[in-house]
């Protein structure tokens, strides 16, 4: 289970605005970045206060908690190494990862050679982008990590 460090900042990387507060439109969209479909109403639901617009961070905390330990063991650690992984290639913190972010870390990792022509990496995104933004999501690079990539 996270601690809360770590759940604060998750809540402030969903709190895209930077208001300070976690709004349900926020969270919808964080949920569904992480391949869990939900709707407004069906998060709305799941709420203490289905009428509310906001998640105060002790909220969050516990619906966070909520969602992720209802996983089994071996989903937890699968979806874990996941989210770690896009941690490591999302490295502005937007929610996504660019071409530029997926050279960087793969040159890093000594994957490809440092100064390459970026076009493999976009191609690489391109294949696996399913809405066409020149980014990946988290579910777009779970897609990626998924298969089996060949050039």
């Amino acid at each position: 289970m996270a601690d809360l460090d770590e759940i604060r900042r998750i809540y402030d990387i969903v709190d895209e605005n930077a208001d300070g507060m976690v709004s349900v439109d926020e969270m919808c969209g964080f949920i569904n970045k992480l391949g869990m479909a939900m709707s407004i109403q069906d998060l709305r639901c799941m709420l203490k206060n289905p009428l509310q617009e906001d998640l105060p961070f002790e909220e969050f905390v516990d619906f966070y908690q909520s969602i992720f330990n209802h996983q089994d063991d071996e989903e937890n650690d699968e979806s874990d190494d996941l989210i770690e992984a896009f941690r490591v290639f999302y490295q502005n913190k937007d929610g996504y990862i660019s071409s530029n972010e997926l050279q960087n870390v793969l040159s890093t990792m000594g994957l490809i050679p440092r100064g390459q022509d970026s076009q493999q990496c976009v191609k690489m995104i391109c294949r696996f982008d399913s809405d066409c933004n020149g980014v990946l999501d988290f579910s777009e690079l779970k897609n990626m990590m998924s298969s089996k990539l060949s050039p």
